[in-house]
């Protein structure tokens, strides 16, 4: 009975820092990843940011993901989002501080008051803050009873003989906590196991210290895992478990002396452990901020190990993000800017093509299209992969969005296709006949369509309900204005203007075409002008 509790405990503090890790999604909403990039200018604000979001959701799987997030933005050098990830590890441990201090003493107190935020309130923020209290509600009575557990443990003769023969062995704890934290994705786990076990006076510092440092081999090993589909992600995991690595052989080579140092310090055994537990992951970030970029290098001279003319897979639609909704949704949101890009770029390609009168270059416009529906098609496969029961109602919302838009730019490449490049060719033998200010008006038209494209991509970037607005007015703006072309066109026409009367049709079907690709635009524009629940990025 004494081990199920004990296995019992582990189970619920894994639920505890899921739950933690969702609450925290929930409060925190997508603005995380733009307060990041700007915080990570600079090496000691991007270390603390790190362990500020490492406190906040300690998972190893988690920060990895975000680490590619802000290696996939481009904006962020690799050594830089190394340092974030050692800064994420610091934070991890704030967890196991917390432990040692005994807030799981009034775990009843944080089951209160998060069940009251999580159950009886409406607001996705403080929904978000009470599921968190949850969480830790639920880990530090996982801990509670492990602590129970544990000194039942200890008047176990069989316990006491076989524990006494493994304390010998460090290297063999030291495997034991690495492959605990891999397999059950927590390092607080297998600390908090330990930390009972020390508590309880079943173990000591010769336990606690190789529990620390296997737990920290985890924690690398989880790394590796999480980044392993793509290149980058794995230079990334190496980098981290080099320094890492290193550092575990060091403490290892002197592992009496500090057991002796780490024994006069101040504090009881689990204190000692947990500020171990801290100070080796400081001492790593520091070494990560004066020897990232040496390691960052060595890693990328690493053979890649891909066969030649394999295409990489997409380092944003990962799947390993999936169950986290947050970071599933900024992986599509990133496809999906990459979408609107490519739109833009076969927009400006097929108008060049018109204004040239060149077939070649309308061909090649077309071929662009397949790539567009490939890609819009990965995204909605993507986006249809997360689990409806982790969305929230904010998370849903940008969901639908991110569905209808990809359909909407999908729509405008066929409509470029279509109409405009088939335009080019269908008029390749003849000048196409237009008054100079129908051209005038078209090439205005045109210029007005791809601002809007831009602004479409920044609304989707910034999620601003202000910029969305803005965006939509602005539209209703050019299709009065077109209105106003369109009737001073036809007065052209009732004078009998000979070139207005031969281009005509050119003119009004050029006219429909640029506005129905400006309507199709409105759809982001609505999913964040109605959001009443989006926040400005954090740190705005």
């Amino acid at each position: 009975m004494v081990l199920l509790n004990i296995a019992g405990g582990v189970a619920l503090i894994l639920f505890g820092i899921r739950f933690l890790r969702k609450g925290l999604e929930r409060m925190l909403g997508h603005g995380l990843h733009a307060w990041l990039e700007r915080m990570a200018q600079r090496p000691v604000t991007t270390v603390l940011s790190g362990a500020a979001v490492g406190a906040v959701a300690p998972s190893s799987t988690a920060q990895t993901l975000l680490s590619l997030q802000l290696l996939g933005s481009a904006q962020i050098p690799p050594e830089r989002v190394l340092v974030f990830l050692l800064g994420a590890n610091i934070g991890i441990t704030a967890m196991v501080q917390l432990i040692a201090l005994h807030f799981f003493d009034y775990y009843t107190i944080f089951l209160i008051v998060g069940i009251i935020g999580f159950q009886f309130c409406r607001g996705e923020t403080v929904r978000g803050i009470g599921q968190s209290l949850l969480g830790l509600g639920f880990i530090y009575l996982a801990m509670s009873i492990m602590s129970a557990a544990a000194r039942d443990l200890t008047h176990d003769a069989d316990f006491n003989t076989v524990f006494g023969v493994i304390l010998h062995h460090q290297l063999l704890l030291v495997f034991f906590a690495a492959v605990m934290t891999f397999l059950t994705q927590s390092s607080t786990a297998a600390i908090g196991l330990a930390l009972a076990l020390g508590e309880a006076g079943a173990g000591s510092l010769s336990l606690l210290i190789p529990v620390v440092l296997g737990a920290n081999l985890g924690i690398g090993l989880n790394s590796l895992v999480a980044g392993w589909p793509t290149p980058a992600g794995r230079q990334l995991a190496f980098a981290n478990l080099i320094l890492k690595g290193g550092a575990i052989i060091l403490c290892l080579a002197a592992f009496g002396p500090l057991e002796a140092w780490l024994g006069h310090s101040p504090g009881s055994i689990a204190r000692q452990a947990a500020n171990f537990h801290t100070g080796f992951n400081v001492a790593v970030a520091l070494i990560g901020m004066v020897l990232g970029s040496a390691v960052s290098r060595l890693v990328q001279r690493a053979p890649q190990g891909a066969p030649p003319g394999v295409k990489p897979v997409s380092t944003h639609l990962d799947p390993a993000a999936l169950s986290s909704p947050v970071f599933a949704l900024a992986n599509a949101a990133r496809e999906t800017l990459r979408l609107a890009d490519e739109v833009k770029s076969m927009f400006e390609g097929a108008w060049r093509a018109l204004a040239e009168n060149n077939v070649g270059l309308a061909r090649e416009v077309q071929k662009h299209d397949d790539r567009i529906d490939d890609l819009n098609t990965s995204i909605k496969l993507y986006l249809s992969r997360i689990p409806s029961d982790a969305l929230t109602t904010r998370d849903s919302q940008l969901q639908f969005g991110l569905l209808n838009f990809c359909s909407q730019l999908e729509s405008i490449g066929d409509i470029i296709d279509k109409n405009i490049c088939s335009a080019v060719i269908k008029h390749a033998h003849e000048k196409l006949a237009l008054d100079p200010a129908d051209r005038a008006i078209l090439d205005t038209l045109y210029d007005k369509v791809l601002r809007r494209m831009e602004a479409a991509i920044s609304v989707l970037a910034t999620r601003d309900r202000a910029l969305a607005r803005q965006f939509l007015s602005e539209g209703d703006e050019m299709k009065n204005w077109c209105i106003e072309m369109q009737r001073g066109h036809y007065q052209r026409l009732v004078a009998h203007e000979p070139q207005a009367v031969a281009g005509s049709q050119v003119f009004l079907d050029l006219v429909n075409v640029l506005r129905r690709i400006s309507g199709q635009l409105n759809t982001i524009g609505h999913t964040f002008a109605l959001d009443q629940e989006s926040a400005a990025p954090i740190g705005a």
